[in-house]
């Protein structure tokens, strides 16, 4: 019989939610804000942003320059290895030769050379240097879409065009961890006319590494149909050999044969790039959702997020579902402050002679969690509810909307990531940002806080038996109003954050009160930890340092 599963740090007697925050030490300072980052096999990779170049005085969003497109990476603290940095100029994938127009639809899709969008804008080989763009992992390669202008950033306040949107015709930019190289790819052009996204910065994306099987049946059925008839004119001998003679055997392989006959799964492409929000040409700002599917280059309109637009909204992904945290900058709208998510489906095709995926798709429209009616589709709707306008005010401290500590506050230029931790439960956690009140003073108007929402089990893991477990026991925590507490599925629980280390003196104070920073969950690193850089604090000043934070 197996053992029960034991409840995680997170799901202690008292409820309380803990985390850990430390700061990356013996790399240089890279003073960044709207920058983006990317953690791929240990290492942080950090693109653009604001750097306020020379100049001391502190500076708004826009009023800085932009820090170039190099490469910055740092391979994170590991098993007693320290950190290190280095800049990686940024350099393009040779192209291909003139003679080779097959990869245009084929090979070409993971190069972004060919197969460019015949109406894309003349743009050049690597990307330009960007501010407010968004980028997501997918395998070893970092996607990367839209962003503005940079500017100068010096002291004479000329910002001319700065604040506008690139225009690059839907481009998507990839870079390629492993050569570290830059590429591209420009959407099909299948009709005369094709739907892109509008230019935009201060947006969001996450990615997902589906659709990825292409016709995996057919293929298989091809196999299983050799192994069990034969080719045609083969013996039995040759059919028990099989390809031994050429790609030999396990232990004496043909290195030669087999790296020929070896495929990359990049090459063709794979997996969905979604982004959302973020602000117009015009000055407005979006609620629009699009996903651009890597294998076919063609983007797609997902519905439109709940409310108004938004800017510098926060996007995570966890399971099949896309969270959006409602930030804003008006305190007063409705959508403000609430969690909404969309649930996500793979399409695909299954006929007489192959099966296969074929893209990203929506199953209904967004819906909505507000404080004290949190409904996340897999157990009934708490019966308590909250109104969700009461008392707005009182937002001191990272406190919710007129529910004291059960909810978090409005912002925005925040960071939204989804972790995992023990027993395959998973976690959306929301951090720092800019407060949406303008009452606010200079001082106030960031958070220095940290919350996590338990996303809904599915299935019997051993997270939703531990989960069960403890509803059955009923204990309940301290403030949490008589209702299961910190840690419960489907509700916000406010974290209490401690060095990494209790001798770390560094690390105790956290990174402080700061918004439009960079961050990335750190993977197979560590399943549990997220990393922040940069970023810029209420005196306007860009940050240079990094921290990461580990939920218990």
């Amino acid at each position: 019989m197996p053992s029960m599963p034991s409840l995680p740090k997170a799901l202690t007697a008292d409820h309380e939610m803990k985390g850990t925050w430390e700061k990356i030490a013996d790399v240089p300072a890279v003073p960044r804000s709207s920058a983006s980052a990317n953690v791929v096999a240990g290492t942080l990779y950090i693109f653009g942003g604001e750097d306020g170049g020379a100049s001391t005085k502190p500076r708004r969003p826009g009023q800085a320059g932009a820090a170039g497109n190099a490469m910055h990476a740092v391979a994170l603290p590991s098993s007693g290895a320290p950190a290190d940095y280095y800049i990686i100029p940024a350099k393009p994938v040779a192209a291909a030769a003139p003679a080779d127009k097959k990869s245009s639809e084929g090979e070409g899709k993971g190069k972004g050379v060919e197969g460019a969008a015949a109406a894309a804008p003349a743009l050049g080989n690597v990307p330009a240097a960007r501010v407010g763009h968004a980028s997501a992992v997918i395998g070893h390669r970092i996607f990367m879409f839209g962003g503005r202008h940079g500017g100068g950033g010096g002291d004479s306040g000329d910002n001319n065009n700065i604040m506008a949107p690139l225009d690059e015709g839907g481009r998507v930019w990839i870079f390629d961890t492993r050569t570290r190289l830059w590429s591209y790819l420009d959407p099909a052009r299948t009709a005369s006319t094709v739907e892109v996204p509008a230019p935009r910065s201060h947006h969001a994306a996450v990615a997902t590494d589906k659709p990825r099987d292409f016709d995996t049946t057919a293929a298989a059925r091809r196999r299983q149909q050799h192994h069990s008839q034969g080719a045609p004119g083969e013996t039995w001998r040759e059919w028990a050999l099989g390809d031994t003679d050429e790609v030999g055997t396990p232990q004496r392989p043909i290195v030669g044969n087999v790296a020929e006959r070896a495929t990359d799964a990049d090459s063709d492409g794979y997996g969905t790039l979604i982004v959302h929000g973020g602000c117009l040409a015009d000055g407005r700002r979006a609620s629009d959702v699009w996903a651009f599917d890597v294998h076919s280059r063609v983007w797609q309109k997902l519905p439109d997020a709940p409310g108004a637009g938004q800017g510098a909204p926060a996007l995570a992904l966890s399971r099949s579902r896309l969270y959006r945290f409602s930030g804003g900058v008006d305190a007063t709208s409705a959508e403000s402050g609430q969690l909404d998510y969309l649930e996500l489906v793979v399409d695909s095709f299954n006929d007489e002679f192959s099966a296969g995926e074929v893209s990203i798709a929506a199953r209904g429209g967004w819906q909505s969690l507000i404080q004290g009616k949190e409904n996340v589709g897999y157990k009934e709707a708490d019966p308590a509810e909250t109104p969700f306008a009461a008392a707005a005010a009182g937002d001191e401290g990272g406190g919710g909307n007129g529910g004291g500590d059960a909810w978090p506050g409005r912002r925005s230029a925040a960071v939204l990531e989804a972790i995992t931790v023990g027993g395959g439960r998973e976690f959306i956690v929301l951090m720092l940002g800019e407060k949406a009140s303008s009452s606010d003073t200079q001082q106030q108007r960031f958070y220095d806080d940290v919350w996590a929402f338990q996303v809904p089990s599915q299935g019997m893991s051993p997270a939703s038996l531990a989960d069960t477990v403890f509803s059955v026991v009923g204990r309940r925590g301290p403030g949490t109003g008589g209702r299961r507490g910190g840690g419960a599925e489907g509700r916000w629980s406010r974290v209490a954050v401690r060095p990494h280390d209790d001798e770390d003196d560094v690390s105790a104070a956290g990174p402080g009160p700061r918004a439009y920073l960079a961050s990335a969950t750190m993977g197979d690193l560590e399943e549990n930890g997220i990393v922040v850089w940069g970023g810029m604090d209420a005196q306007g000043r860009r940050l240079g340092d990094g921290w990461i934070f580990r939920l218990d």
